[in-house]
């Protein structure tokens, strides 16, 4: 896997943030997900937890607010993402699954993410849940084509609320304002947090289901091998979308990817 995202960084140092034009016409539906979506309680478990993990680290950042007014805007964005966590919760028990059973497989690989990727203060948390939230919601809504019509519905319904992004824009270029330190600092923290959010899609998938190998056969290490790297080739397409994605969003701010 590290292998795969060193040459994919190297593919990354070569890119160009396109023209706003350009991107204005770009098909944003190049990579059919629909293969590889998993099965509905592996998608919302780890959907779930994802978002739940999300709201604790907002709330987590309530107390570091620089200023009262962000501090009360910021809490009205954890409540949003909550919403998000509880309408995916709720069609997990809708389908007769535990919650806290479904999320349970996902916790350490997700709070290990967050482990990683923690901000030293608040704008860099804040920066951090924009680009993070903003990619992983984006490739969840892609994900969800393989679910259930009603229940993919639901989730892309819940996951198109952007109510912290818009408070992270505008505070993020606020506090960005003539201070050029904060913003060298979070253009690179940006730069750096794209491996890993990188690394958290590709756990998402299943590779012997991405390579088209029978999940039940016993591999070799050079078949296991042979399987990783035709899984990693599936989703190059989708990756170099992503990063085209992230560049955007860091435009949005900016900052430069």
């Amino acid at each position: 896997m590290f292998e795969w995202l060193k040459a994919f960084r190297k593919k990354v140092s070569k890119l160009a943030l396109p023209d706003r034009q350009e991107r204005a016409g770009r098909n944003q539906g190049k990579v059919n997900l629909k293969p590889y979506t998993p099965e509905p309680k592996v998608y919302l478990g780890q959907l779930a937890y994802l978002l739940l993990s999300n709201f604790e680290i907002l709330t987590n950042e309530l107390k570091y607010a620089p200023t009262t007014a962000y501090k009360a805007e910021l809490s009205e964005a954890a409540a949003k993402t909550f919403e998000k966590y509880r309408t995916v919760s709720k069609k997990l028990s809708g389908l007769g699954f535990d919650v806290t059973d479904s999320m349970d497989p996902f916790v350490e690989r997700i709070d290990t993410f967050h482990s990683r990727t923690s901000g030293i203060d608040w704008y860099e948390s804040v920066i951090k849940i924009y680009l993070v939230s903003g990619l992983l919601d984006d490739f969840y809504r892609r994900l969800a084509v393989g679910l259930p019509s009603e229940l993919r519905e639901d989730v892309e319904k819940a996951l198109n609320d952007k109510t912290f992004e818009k408070f992270a824009k505008r505070v993020l270029i606020e506090g960005m304002a003539g201070n050029e330190s904060l913003e060298s600092r979070l253009a690179l923290w940006g730069r750096r947090l794209m491996g890993d959010v990188l690394l958290e899609v590709r756990a998402a998938f299943d590779n012997r289901k991405l390579a088209g190998s029978d999940k039940d056969s016993k591999l070799s290490l050079e078949q296991e091998r042979k399987v990783n790297l035709e899984s990693y080739a599936k989703i190059e397409p989708l990756v170099t979308e992503m990063i085209a994605a992230h560049s955007l969003r860091m435009d949005a701010v900016g900052l430069t990817a």
